[in-house]
């Protein structure tokens, strides 16, 4: 059984189809203001492992980050920061969103960060402390042996920490703390609380927990317990911060509790910044001094939004050859961004390549193709309109019109075979009379010439991609006209008698769309309004 590959050799669709970034396909990171941004919170996380290091892992209140990333909605945020929760394997991370949490108590925020940790990350834990413990017992630590509860007729201890961590067998933790001392290993009472959590697999369950000052010391029994057991900083990722009261005094108070060993990494947006500076200047100024402080401007930039979708094929080819295929890529991708600002977000530009990759692969596709990119748009957004045309020509025909125009010749006959189209609908209409196509004027070559509804005999030539001078003295005495009108695509002026009609991309989409409707016999009576305006705008009435 064949099964058709994507463009360029690829077996899966590389680009994310999901309307927000998800863990899966944070992995990739393109842009360069992106990588910057990574590097800088890498640089982070390598400074406070290096003062780690160098007090030979004894922390204390001065081991403690804090880095914001404020910038507008659409700009990566969320995507940074997943990113690094899912690259870093040196690190314990929890990603909250709390655009999620509702009602946002400082409680609610509480249980989100915890919730926010990885089950897998729950469980290494649990295994690795059970398993240090498990280790004590078997070279014959009494305490530690306790912690499984051995009886006279079951005391192998290999099968009773087995049974510990598969739920089956509930410790004494009465013997923890004795155990854990045993090992060198000092804790208090939250340190404490945080591993008979784990153990119990009750690590998010913290109704027991109300006050703030109990929910900032688990926090940082937490920090410790990841430092001592995994060796491990602790970075709590808040995203979507803003200016709730609970949220504000929740963040300033884990910022002024300094948790040890961990990276506070605060996202929002400058909206959001401005109203913390009125509503809580004692928090602002403590983001203001923030350790690192990541600005994305410029995260919308053609080459940033480029880059970021070309990093996803990039990631996924095997083709050692791809790059050969960049540019022109590129060039696509231009098209749509320079075109429709509805394109310039990444989100929307990748969800069309997304559905363009689709297409291509059902059809066979070696590369990425215009066509599959303007199926794609007329797929998933069939509603979008170039805007201000009158003819409101869809996104994806705009897109056909100007591949199937690209040279000036191709353009120009375009032109003139829909202003011939334009004056025949409007003969039809009776808005003019005695329409000849293809005639001369004295020695000048017309498109055509009528007479308008004022009975003046008009001549009409369409001239594309030349100068102005080029064109200024096509009017002269004696021509057989009262007035010659010059559709151009350099500018509106007046020469001795000739009205030069300067026509952009967006008006020639109109004229080129309109007239292959027409010649379709498509043309609906709410068209024909629309062709007349049209026929308006270029003076031809």
């Amino acid at each position: 059984m064949s099964v058709n590959l994507y463009p360029y050799g690829l077996e899966q669709n590389p680009f994310p189809s999901s309307p927000t970034p998800t863990i899966h396909d944070a992995r990739v990171l393109g842009g360069k203001r992106h990588r910057e941004a990574r590097d800088a919170i890498v640089a982070c996380i390598d400074d406070l492992y290096s003062k780690l290091k160098a007090k030979d892992g004894n922390y204390d209140s001065r081991d403690f980050r804090l880095v914001t990333v404020v910038q507008d909605i659409g700009s990566g945020k969320t995507h940074l920061a997943l990113h690094i929760k899912s690259t870093r394997d040196d690190v314990i991370c929890s990603y909250v969103d709390l655009s999620t949490i509702s009602p946002k108590s400082m409680h609610g925020l509480f249980s989100s960060i915890l919730r926010g940790f990885d089950s897998e990350y729950v469980e290494h834990l649990r295994s690795t402390i059970v398993g240090e413990i498990k280790r004590r017992a078997m070279e014959g630590n009494k305490h530690a042996r306790k912690f499984f509860r051995p009886s006279l007729f079951f005391s192998n201890i290999e099968r009773l920490a087995d049974d510990v961590m598969k739920g089956k067998r509930e410790p004494d933790f009465r013997y923890l703390n004795h155990a854990l001392a045993d090992m060198d290993i000092d804790m208090d009472e939250y340190e404490l609380l945080v591993i008979k959590k784990i153990v119990e697999n009750r690590f998010t369950d913290v109704s027991d927990l109300s006050s703030l000052e109990d929910m900032l010391s688990f926090l940082a029994s937490l920090a410790r317990i990841n430092q001592r057991f995994l060796s491990k900083i602790t970075v709590i990722e808040i995203d979507e911060f803003d200016s709730n009261m609970d949220s504000i005094e929740f963040v300033k108070a884990i910022i002024n509790a300094h948790l040890p060993s961990t990276i506070v990494l605060l996202i929002t947006t400058p909206s959001v910044y401005d109203s913390i500076r009125s509503i809580s200047p004692s928090l602002f100024d403590r983001l203001e001094k923030a350790n690192y402080k990541i600005d994305l401007v410029g995260s919308s930039t053609f080459d940033e939004i480029a880059d970021i979708a070309l990093e996803y094929i990039r990631k996924n080819v095997k083709d050692l050859r791809f790059s050969i295929h960049e540019s022109d890529i590129t060039g696509k991708i231009r098209v749509v961004y320079d075109e429709f600002i509805e394109f310039r977000n990444i989100r929307s530009l990748l969800n069309i390549l997304y559905h363009a990759m689709e297409i291509a692969a059902r059809r066979s596709d070696k590369v990425l193709s215009e066509e599959a990119i303007e199926e794609a748009i007329k797929q998933a957004y069939p509603g979008l309109r170039v805007r201000g045309s009158l003819m409101n020509v869809p996104i994806a025909e705009y897109m056909r019109i100007r591949r199937e125009h690209s040279s000036i010749d191709a353009l120009e006959h375009g032109v003139k075979q829909a202003v011939k189209n334009l004056l025949a609908l409007m003969q039809e209409h009776g808005k003019i009379s005695r329409v000849e196509y293809d005639t001369a004027i004295n020695s000048i070559s017309a498109d055509a010439v009528y007479m308008d509804a004022n009975m003046k005999r008009v001549g009409v030539m369409v001239i594309l991609g030349k100068d102005y001078a080029s064109m200024k003295d096509l009017y002269h005495e004696g021509i057989s006209v009262d007035r010659l009108l010059v559709i151009n695509n350099i500018g509106s002026n007046s020469s001795n008698g000739a009205v030069f009609v300067s026509i952009d991309k967006y008006k020639i989409a109109d004229l080129i769309y309109f007239s292959q409707r027409y010649s379709k016999k498509e043309i609906t009576d709410i068209d024909v309004e629309k062709a007349l305006l049209l026929a308006r705008s270029i003076t031809l009435h």
